[in-house]
């Protein structure tokens, strides 16, 4: 496969996947604060542009991280390169440009994404809420998963596109629990006893709230919800089955069996995998759950750049 197919496959995924999660926290964010009494508002909209990675560019367009100025940059803001609309057209892009190589399925369903969210007005979905924009970009991005998975031969692109989605849905799963947990702790101890409520967003903000209540049958206890987004190896959002899956994509890129790998990309998700099957939450949560996760964060953007440098990229012969 020509290693600009593999770069477009790859991006293909990444973006796609980061407009869904995107979508994902704005909507859970709105109507919890809904729930919520007034003061907690400037608590609960700083730490999402924290977790989009995005707070510096923000700051340079908005004085207040409100309902309405984050959600318009997060949505609709041309100047910001992570904002839903920007990341869908990236992803029409990357899939424009190998229309040959991916389903006309694939094209038509991204392409009428495009189309359609383009019909929305910034200013009339920001003064409504984002429910239905946010709605359409959740579900346009299920129905494109599975128009994928069913019309594209699961061979060589196909792996690159499930690394791609495995990577961010890591990455994005570790900001939200890092920042919440941090933000979500200091609230309870300002105010005596634990928000179930904020804790109840995080979950659906990742799809795991049912999930959740079926394997704990308890309360919500924030220690479980980072064990359950982080260790848990069958939630398809967990950090541990994320990275199994990008070790399986990996894998099945080089050939490589087992036990072994073939470049750097492989021998560092293997690293990180192998450390999410024998570490427990109790032990994570006394040595730092910031600095774990901080080091995951940064280990994820080395394997991106590793597997970009790997399969997209060739230094120019001399």
């Amino acid at each position: 496969m020509l290693s600009r197919i593999a770069d477009s496959l790859f991006w293909l995924a990444r973006y796609t996947g980061r407009a869904e999660d995107t979508a994902r926290i704005l909507d859970v964010t709105f109507h919890t604060l809904l729930e919520q009494a007034q003061k907690r508002y400037g608590l609960r909209w700083d730490p999402i542009l924290s977790m989009a990675g995005e707070e510096t560019l923000f700051r340079q367009f908005y004085s207040e991280a409100d309902a309405h100025n984050v959600f318009e940059f997060l949505a609709f803001n041309p100047n910001n390169p992570s904002s839903i609309m920007q990341c869908i057209t990236k992803a029409r892009e990357n899939a424009r440009k190998i229309r040959d190589r991916i389903s006309r399925e694939m094209w038509e369903d991204l392409n009428g994404l495009y189309f359609t969210l383009g019909t929305f007005d910034p200013k009339e979905e920001t003064a409504a809420g984002p429910h239905r924009f946010c709605g359409r970009v959740i579900f346009g991005s299920h129905r494109f998963h599975g128009v994928t998975d069913a019309t594209l031969p699961h061979d060589e692109g196909w792996e690159f596109l499930r690394v791609g989605w495995a990577l961010e849905r890591a990455e994005m799963t570790a900001r939200l629990v890092d920042v919440q947990y941090r933000n979500l702790l200091a609230l309870s101890s300002i105010g005596g006893t634990p928000d179930s409520h904020q804790w109840m967003a995080v979950l659906k903000s990742v799809g795991a709230y049912e999930a959740y209540h079926r394997q704990y049958h308890s309360p919500i206890d924030p220690a479980r919800v980072a064990e359950m987004l982080i260790l848990n190896s069958q939630h398809p959002r967990s950090i541990r089955f994320c990275v199994t899956e990008m070790q399986a994509g990996l894998r099945a890129i080089s050939n490589t069996g087992p036990g072994s790998y073939a470049n750097e990309a492989e021998r560092l998700t293997g690293k990180v995998l192998e450390g999410l099957r024998y570490d427990r939450i109790d032990d994570i949560l006394r040595g730092g759950l910031h600095g774990y996760l901080t080091g995951l964060i940064q280990m994820f953007n080395t394997i991106g750049e590793v597997i970009a440098r790997t399969y997209f990229y060739y230094a120019a012969v001399a």
